[in-house]
């Protein structure tokens, strides 16, 4: 059998032409990488000069010093600090390409390693990132905090009933409701599955309440046309007490919105209204 090849430009060669007609390669004043290989060519004339000099020297020959320049193959050496710097500079696009594409990708990555990618949110490791410095802040203006734990009703159900391609549909309208209810320097997160945090800065638990009922009624009523069932949402809460850790806060809400599970769901529950009995 004869094998049929194809010739092909190879990437490199193909990036370094395509850098060549970029004007970064000719910039003397940002491409560092110009002044380089303009130094780095430099010894190849400053050598061949002296070696010719010394050579008319050796010979005796009455010709000027100047006869070094008439030779068209001494030009080409004469010209490598400018051939170094025009090939450099080129690289100096290269690297520079390079560079700002990597900065890209890590700031991609930092954003993935932190943003929910169904919901766009914030994610739960985001949350545990920052939550001392929210406690922080809070301690220091002295202000109050609090946080909501809110659980979809029923989501399996949702999933069983319409598919889990609405259920996404659910999630992605209900984050961008949650992210739009709340201000500016609140936290809404995804917490998992169909669960979702919110942190309120500088609210009590009392201005906590009017919040959460006023997110309950409108999930009850409907937050999109994209969503073509009514569906419901459970949510507790929890504020801030001096020394909380994350899981002592986080602990408390869940166990209100458990017990709003449990007493009938489409509802909200605060932690100071949970039944002594179910306090650990």
């Amino acid at each position: 059998m004869r094998l049929r090849t194809r010739f092909s430009t190879p990437a490199t060669v193909t990036e370094f032409f395509a850098a060549a007609k970029k004007p970064f390669s000719y910039n003397v004043l940002r491409n560092s990488y110009i002044w380089f290989g303009l130094f780095w060519g430099l010894p190849i004339p400053l050598v061949t000069l002296l070696y010719e000099l010394r050579f008319l020297r050796s010979t005796n020959a009455d010709s000027s010093s100047l006869a070094v320049f008439d030779a068209p193959l001494q030009w080409f050496f004469l010209l490598h600090p400018l051939l170094f710097a025009i090939v450099f500079g080129i690289l100096g696009t290269i690297r520079q390409e390079k560079e700002n594409e990597l900065g890209l990708r890590m700031k991609q990555l930092r954003q993935m390693a932190i943003h929910d990618p169904l919901t766009k949110l914030k994610n739960r490791r985001y949350f545990a990132h920052i939550f001392h410095d929210e406690c922080a802040r809070n301690l220091r203006r002295r202000e109050t905090l609090s946080i909501l734990f809110l659980d979809i009703d029923h989501f399996k159900k949702i999933n069983d009933t319409y598919g889990h391609h609405q259920g996404d549909v659910v999630l992605r309208e209900l984050g961008a409701y949650l992210q739009r209810q709340c201000r500016p320097y609140d936290t809404p997160v995804r917490w998992g599955g169909e669960e979702f945090l919110i942190l309120l800065r500088a609210t009590d638990e009392k201005n906590a309440l009017f919040f959460a009922e006023r997110i309950r009624q409108q999930i009850e009523a409907g937050i999109s046309p994209a969503i073509p069932f009514p569906f419901t949402a459970s949510i507790g809460l929890a504020e801030y007490r001096i020394n909380d850790t994350l899981e002592a806060l986080t602990g408390r809400a869940d166990k209100a919105l458990y017990h709003a599970k449990q007493t009938g769901r489409n509802r909200i529950v605060a932690w100071s209204s949970v039944p002594e009995e179910s306090h650990p």
